[in-house]
């Protein structure tokens, strides 16, 4: 029995806690952290713009239980990846990295499996506003969120029914969503466009406004309610006799008595230095901002035969979408982007896409969708909190109080056995 195994707090509260990583997972962690009384230090190298934190649609997804490998998937992915200008694309350099994770991925498809994950993801997604909610009233900035609910568009029915088994997965979970013809359409978002007839609506789902403003946001109050932030990168470990006593970053060494790893698709080279080789995969995400679209939607619009959220921001209408495999070090690829503007162009018939502005993103997705939210195997005092994938934003209010009961030793208010890092 390793000290203080269900609590690393033991019936001390002083020592000051680590969270590495400054998007929405370690900014929600770190502040439930300070909401039970406790020292807590961010570390994070402070480039706003290389998080999916900065550059994400800005969809609060709770609706979003059916993962990405759904039954049939492998039926598709073949044509994907022959087509350079679909949702899925994998460089050529990368395949021998990826091939284990894709096969992961469809393994993870199967119709059984598939329901074991919209379950568990359920109780992870459906309390998502409520508890954005809380966070930003306790600071003044319930301005950064709207509910005006997702409209999921498609150019056919036949198109929708193959969608079918997600969708009922969906209802099966109790989400509400309502089916939706052109004429619901025009009523809902009269400016789209001939070629999507109908949809889905989902009344229930939000947006933030501007999802870079909410990071700041919560770096900014969390600095003001007494955390302490560190711009560096996290290299390594400080461990004494197989317990982690702090980080080795680029600025210098930093102590704890625990550490929470939630540091997005860079989470798996750190782990991996602890003993737990993750399937973590980067999936590189393009998005594009029109910062004078001169047309107007009211809500998050879905083209989902294109992969791609439109969402609209404070600072312009922004497309979001694509996945792209290919390492963290590699530069982006922006023609990727082209197929953004050929999407958004068909869905908002008379948008200016002029001055546009462009950004990748790296994703951290594991194949089955679901985060890892769950103590190292092998160090009682360090905490996983990384591979929310698509649904980050989403996930992250939940995620970053499930690991303050783990480490506060309470029980969680969910299951988290589906998320541990031993189902792999």
């Amino acid at each position: 029995m390793l000290p203080n195994e269900d609590s690393v707090l033991g019936q001390s509260r002083a020592g000051r806690l680590l969270v590495v990583g400054g998007g929405l997972v370690g900014l929600a962690t770190a502040h439930a952290l300070l909401r039970d009384g406790l020292a807590v230090t961010l570390i994070d190298p402070g480039i706003a713009n290389a998080r999916c934190s900065f550059g994400n649609a800005g969809s609060i997804s709770a609706g979003s239980v059916a993962p990405l490998g759904m039954p049939g998937v492998f039926q598709q992915v073949p044509g994907w990846l022959l087509d350079r200008q679909s949702p899925l694309h994998v460089t050529t350099r990368y395949w021998p990295r990826v091939m284990p994770w894709l096969l992961r991925f469809v393994l993870a498809s199967r119709q059984e499996r598939v329901e074991r994950i919209s379950r568990a993801l359920k109780p992870l997604l459906e309390d998502s506003i409520p508890l954005y909610k809380r966070l930003l009233g306790d600071i003044g900035a319930l301005d950064l969120i709207t509910e005006t609910g997702q409209l999921q568009l498609y150019p056919s029915e036949a198109y929708r029914n193959k969608d079918a088994g997600a969708w009922t997965l969906r209802r099966d979970c109790g989400v509400a969503l309502d089916y939706v013809g052109r004429r619901e359409i025009d009523d809902l978002e009269p400016a789209v466009g001939p070629r999507y007839t109908c949809g889905v609506f989902l009344p229930n789902e939000g947006l933030v406004v501007n999802p870079a403003r909410l990071v700041d946001v919560l770096t900014t109050s969390f600095a003001a309610a007494g955390g302490t932030l560190i711009h560096a990168r996290a290299k390594s470990f400080l461990l004494d006799a197989g317990v982690v006593r702090g980080v080795e970053t680029d600025a210098g060494r930093v102590t704890g008595r625990a550490v929470v790893i939630a540091a997005g698709a860079w989470s798996r080279e750190l782990s991996r230095q602890l003993g737990d080789d993750l399937p973590l995969q980067t999936q590189r995400g393009y998005h594009l901002t029109f910062p004078a679209p001169h047309v107007n939607i009211g809500r998050v619009v879905v083209a989902v035969d294109r992969k791609c959220f439109i969402s609209p921001l404070e600072t312009g209408l922004r497309i979001a979408g694509t996945v792209e495999f290919d390492s963290l070090a590699a530069a982006p690829n922006y023609d990727r982007t082209d197929a953004l503007v050929r999407t958004i162009e068909d869905l908002l018939p008379g948008v200016n896409t002029s001055d546009a502005t462009a950004w990748m993103g790296n994703r951290p997705c594991f194949p089955d969708s679901m985060p890892v939210i769950d103590r190292a195997r092998r160090h009682y005092n360090v905490f996983y909190a990384f591979g929310n994938g698509h649904l980050g934003l989403t996930g992250a209010p939940k995620t970053g109080q499930l690991v303050a009961d783990m480490i506060a030793g309470r029980e969680p208010s969910i299951d988290i056995r589906p998320f541990s890092a031993s189902r792999f």
